[in-house]
């Protein structure tokens, strides 16, 4: 019997379809490990909240979501594993009508986030430091933010003229800009991998064999998954989130889930240390891989 329950956080985007498959498959349980799948639509955010007031025990979210609460004292969970190993492509949005048609005239501007702390908010300064906003100012100043909690928020937001724009998933956000209630100005991919895996510490004291456990049946799931990239992973897609099939199978030509899903790069975590560092997100010198992660479950290649 397993030990405890362990309740996963999760995305309700494509990303987060291999969940679906190893619980109704029985790969949980076929582990010896007992999971309830927790949907957060308000993200990274959402999730470490959750992990801090102990209603969740591990979460998939967002590289430098996770990097960057752990640097700003966030000590209820360590990364303990990989999830999606391909960088996420961030599609950047404004309202239909807006004024705005590129990037340029974003500097100084409001942008909806989904919580402070999500990749809503922390690619912004990204952006901003890849754009050469950021100079010797704060960067707090660069935007104003409005944390609005969830997607649909956001793009009512943008054009209600409340604020300027966002940043979303590209593919998410992709049948939006389709229909044309948002209209798509840009982009912005981070060099570092999409999801990582972050454990309670609570969890890792004390059931950190189930944890593994429930780490290769999500693994035996996103193996099974790209297998049946070309015909039932397509269709599950579709069906689960209602894309139409040529969005589901350009997407699936740029994701690629990590075949270890204990192993943890110590290079990215180092590249998005020193680009939140950079970008006024952490302060330097910033963590280091072995601070970031439990290297009881996590392993550092």
């Amino acid at each position: 019997m397993p030990s405890t329950t362990i309740r996963i956080g999760y995305v309700p985007e494509h990303f987060s379809t291999p969940l679906y498959i190893a619980r109704d498959r029985g790969f949980f349980a076929e582990n010896d490990v007992a999971v309830e799948l927790v949907c957060c639509p308000g993200g990274t955010g959402e999730m470490t909240s959750k992990l801090q007031n102990k209603t969740l025990d591990l979460a998939i979210a967002l590289t430098e979501g996770l990097v960057a609460g752990i640097s700003k004292g966030q000590d209820w969970y360590k990364i303990v594993g990989t999830y999606v190993d391909a960088p996420l492509c961030w599609a950047i949005s404004t309202g239909a009508n807006s004024k705005h048609t590129s990037i340029d005239t974003l500097n100084k501007t409001n942008v909806a986030i989904s919580r402070f702390g999500s990749g809503s908010h922390i690619m912004a300064y990204v952006l901003a430091d890849q754009q050469g906003w950021l100079g010797s100012e704060k960067s707090d100043e660069v935007f104003d933010f409005e944390p609005l909690n969830n997607f649909q928020a956001m793009r009512d937001s943008v054009n209600s003229d409340e604020t300027d724009f966002f940043m979303w998933e590209t593919f998410t956000t992709k049948p939006y800009h389709d229909s044309g209630e948002v209209k798509r100005i840009g982009q912005i991919t981070p060099p570092w991998p999409a999801f990582m895996f972050a454990a309670h510490v609570d969890l890792l004291q004390n059931h950190a064999s189930d944890l593994q456990r429930a780490l290769k049946a999500i693994e035996k799931a996103t193996l099974l998954f790209m297998e049946q990239k070309e015909n039932d992973s397509v269709k599950l897609v579709m069906d689960t989130l209602n894309y139409n099939e040529e969005d589901v199978r350009n997407w699936f030509k740029t994701v690629r889930y990590a075949l270890d899903h204990s192993q943890v790069s110590s290079r990215a975590l180092q590249v998005t240390v020193s680009t939140l560092i950079k970008a006024g997100v952490v302060e330097a010198p910033g963590l280091t891989p072995e601070s970031l992660c439990d290297l009881q479950v996590a392993n550092l290649v």
